[in-house]
């Protein structure tokens, strides 16, 4: 249990049977490849072997992937939104790699892909030509005073027309100039905020006077694309427009029309993510004249399935499979797989957020959990807010169909709603009202509360230690494991020994106990260390500046009143939301006092959980963990399917599959 035992296996098979091994191991969904050049002892097998080029099939079916993707993509647009209630009952589908791969191979996928990549060009053609016919629609609108196409103000014989564009600061002062001249007309088109659109009328003997004054006015002439006058354009335009806007709105439906594909197109994008994985695999793959090499990682315990699947799907004659012993050297390559009980998997997820430990570790899952759970109870310590806790959990996962993420994570705080309801009956609170029966008052006994929190500590704190020195001591080290940790044990219990004596029991024989017990570990610690160390001096200096480290153990300990704190700040908070809601009349405190009771304990309980599952790991981590777990290891990434919309079903029994 804790961290599964791993194997290196070797498959050898012909090189006819490459696809279909592969398509095994990825069914299997749980060995990890091994490319065997990048390993320190290769086998002299290699001399023989050597890599694919997959880069052109791989690019081939990477195109084909993201084709899908786009298209999916683009289609969820047009799709309704599904409510979030109906999408949690309806989850994921499950499918065997075989269901899979019938389905789509019989399908016309790329076929639907094109044609709504075809409909999505056209849409985006005439979104553009929509842009552009606004920007059009607004310059006409705003010139549409003009009777003439301005394109033809040069046919005039007698007099000049000038059409425009001024600065708004600059309009004023150029209708001015204008009136004061001769022969001269001037007239305002349109006028905006920053800019005034004018016509002026002038008579050709004039025509340098007015330029004059245009140019110093900053006029700018206007440049007119049309035929046509601006009103006759404009009507023009909004009929190209409404026959525009009626094509976009049939092309839409006819994406709308494809909303029944959207399952096949995710079953597609599973089906190539599939196959591009294979791709990837296959380069790092050792190939000979007729055999290939296919090297990775396994759980011994799922050898036998693997062998079982390789069975069903390759002639017995046309593979090996080798499985041996991880060497030392290989030790620090081994990904590690977490293998817990159903009580304890839940807590993975905090070892893992963490990180995980090394091949050669232990798994702090489950020493961490049962801390976790009491540090979590007495943090939060309502039975009203444990029992919603527990009850929307366990609705959540009767319910819906959850991921498998989520629904680890719905295990997770339904195990914690648990001592959430323990230490609310032993705090005595429901929903911050005194319930009739308490073990604990957070109000009478925080003292008592207090101590009980830093005793928690404590037991975890020499819990760490232990578990340190029983691993130094297996690795060959025992005074390494006594130095750093068993002398410490007894020197932090003498101590506790000695503050039992003096304050609980007030028993002398028990202080002196303690006493003696701290004294032989300080000289034991300071013996040892002189000791290990080549020079014996130095050794026992060292010896003398690791009794400083007491001042650590203290600062950890202090950390531990977080539980009492948060338990009773959550219950401070608690009553004084109740009280706020005692001081309506009754009508009110049936009515609205009913809404913001609910409104107000639902933000503490968000608060409180929040509060109480960060300080809860913090505690893991930094005073926990620092005494015994280093982590540094790495998860196993398995060869496996793409499993983004739907997960794999395994396959029916050998002897079904035999009879298809």
């Amino acid at each position: 249990m804790a961290i599964a035992k791993m194997k290196k296996i070797t498959i050898i098979a012909k090189h006819s049977e490459k696809e279909t091994v592969l398509k095994t191991v990825q069914e299997l969904q749980k060995m990890e490849l091994v490319d065997l050049e990048t390993l320190e002892e290769k086998s002299e097998l290699l001399t023989y072997y050597q890599r694919d080029d997959r880069r052109v099939n791989r690019k081939e079916l990477e195109e084909k992937l993201r084709l899908i993707q786009e298209t999916q993509a683009y289609l969820q647009a047009f799709l309704p939104i599904k409510g979030g209630m109906k999408k949690l009952k309806e989850g994921r589908k499950s499918y065997t790699l075989v269901e899979l791969e019938q389905r789509i191979e019989k399908s016309s996928i790329l076929t639907v892909c094109e044609e709504i990549k075809t409909i999505e060009i056209e849409l985006r053609e005439l979104d553009q030509l929509r842009k552009r016919q606004n920007e059009a629609e607004s310059f006409l609108k705003k010139w549409q005073k003009l009777g003439f196409s301005p394109k033809n103000v040069d046919d005039f014989r007698y007099f000049v027309i000038k059409v425009g564009t001024v600065s708004i600061d600059s309009g004023l002062s150029l209708k001015l100039a204008i009136a004061q001249q001769k022969n001269s007309y001037f007239e305002e088109v349109y006028q905006t905020r920053d800019e005034l659109g004018c016509m002026i009328v002038v008579d050709e003997k004039d025509l340098e006077a007015i330029e004059k004054i245009l140019h110093h006015h900053h006029f700018m002439s206007l440049k007119y694309g049309y035929k046509l006058a601006p009103k006759e354009e404009l009507v023009k335009l909004q009929t190209e427009s409404a026959e525009l806007i009626q094509r976009q709105n049939e092309l839409k439906k006819q994406i709308e029309g494809y909303q029944d594909q959207v399952d096949l197109l995710q079953l597609g994008e599973e089906y190539y993510g599939n196959l591009v994985q294979r791709e990837i695999a296959q380069s790092l793959l050792m190939n000979g004249t007729r055999l290939f090499i296919l090297n990775g990682w396994l759980e011994e315990a799922e050898i036998s399935e693997l062998i079982e699947y390789l069975k069903q799907d390759v002639p017995e004659d046309s593979f090996v499979i080798m499985d041996d012993e991880i060497q030392e050297t290989e030790v620090p390559h081994v990904p590690t797989v977490l293998k817990n009980n159903p009580v304890v998997a839940p807590f993975e997820t905090l070892t893992e957020m963490y990180s995980m430990p090394k091949y050669d570790d232990v798994d702090p899952t489950p020493l961490l959990m049962p801390f976790y759970m009491v540090f979590f109870g007495m943090m939060v310590a309502d039975v009203g807010y444990g029992l919603i806790l527990l009850l929307a959990t366990l609705a959540a996962q009767k319910l819906f169909n959850l991921d498998k993420g989520l629904r680890k994570n719905m295990r997770f705080f339904y195990l914690l709603s648990y001592p959430t309801i323990i230490w609310g009956l032993i705090y005595g609170s429901f929903f911050g009202y005194a319930l009739p029966f308490n073990v604990l008052n957070p109000q009478k006994d925080v003292n008592a509360i207090l101590i009980t929190s830093v005793v928690f500590g404590f037991i975890q704190l020499l819990f760490g230690l232990c578990i340190n020195g029983t691993i130094l001591i297996r690795k060959k080290k025992p005074i390494e494991g006594y130095v750093e940790s068993f002398s410490w044990v007894g020197i932090l219990g003498g101590i506790g020994l000695i503050v039992l004596g003096m304050l609980v029991f007030n028993q002398s024989i028990i202080t002196l106990a303690g006493s003696v017990l701290v004294g032989i570990n300080v000289v034991g610690l300071l013996v040892f260390s002189a000791v290990q160390s080549e020079n014996k001096l130095l050794g026992f200096g060292g010896g003398l500046y690791a009794l400083y480290g007491i001042t650590g153990y203290v600062g950890d300990l202090v950390s531990y009143t977080r539980l009492m704190a948060l338990g009773i700040a959550g219950g401070s908070i608690a009553q004084a939301f109740n009280l706020i809601i005692d001081l309506f009349p009754p009508v009110g405190k049936f009515t609205i006092g009913l809404v913001l009771f609910a409104l107000l304990h639902a933000i503490n309980i968000f608060l409180s959980f929040l509060s109480a599952y960060v300080h809860g790991a913090r505690l893991q981590y930094v005073e926990f963990f620092g005494k015994f777990y280093q982590g540094g290891g790495r998860g196993l990434k398995p060869f496996k399917t793409f499993e983004k919309h739907i997960y794999l079903k395994k396959r029916n029994s050998v002897k079904t599959e035999v009879k298809k």
